[in-house]
């Protein structure tokens, strides 16, 4: 069945959509462009969060809790100033995966996060796209807000966010156990 949210917008709508994503930033890095989530995009995010079987993200999540978390993070742009990020190889045009910074309902702080295709893991591309968003992120926010959570056993985002310069910041995990349990929170900025 389709779904009409799904469904690219046609005329005047399209070019209004058009416009307002050419008002978020946009980067480019060696190998990557980090661009506005387009509805094009959702069929990538969806795999990623129907594939969380570890549940690092808390899924796996159904189509409709992917489509609702896709739009979380893009409204993040127009409610917060900050949101997803697609991430393109520039070579090839496909997407890699995607990076925000962003606010969940329950995050205590703005995150910084990544979620990347399989295939795409392992070759720096993650490191890449996230040292281009946290670079912004601490632009707009402020150095030291900004925080990674990371599930416990997910040690390929820890050894991320270290290879990013980011602290553990063992207080604020320790005031999230309660509503998360045990997570790793790491710090992003020179706070010290």
């Amino acid at each position: 069945m389709s779904r009409r949210c799904l469904t690219p917008p046609a005329g005047a709508a399209a070019d209004a959509a058009t416009r307002n994503a050419a008002t978020l930033p946009a980067f480019e890095t060696e190998r990557l462009v980090l661009r506005a989530p387009r509805l094009s995009d959702f069929p990538v995010w969806n795999d990623l969060l129907a594939q969380d079987e570890k549940g690092h993200l808390g899924g796996p999540f159904t189509e409709e809790e992917a489509w609702e978390s896709f739009c979380v993070y893009t409204a993040g742009w127009l409610l917060h100033g900050h949101g997803l990020w697609t991430v393109v190889l520039r070579d090839t045009g496909g997407v890699a995966g995607f990076v925000h910074v962003g606010l969940e309902w329950d995050d205590a702080e703005p995150e910084l996060g990544w979620l990347f295709l399989p295939e795409y893991r392992g070759q720096g591309f993650a490191t890449e796209a996230a040292t281009a968003a946290r670079d912004h992120g601490l632009a707009l926010l402020g150095d030291g807000a900004l925080v990674s959570y990371v599930a416990p056993d997910n040690v390929a985002s820890d050894r991320l966010a270290s290879r990013l310069g980011a602290r553990r910041d063992d207080a604020a995990a320790a005031a999230l156990l309660n509503q998360y349990g045990q997570i790793s929170v790491w710090r992003h900025g020179d706070t010290a």
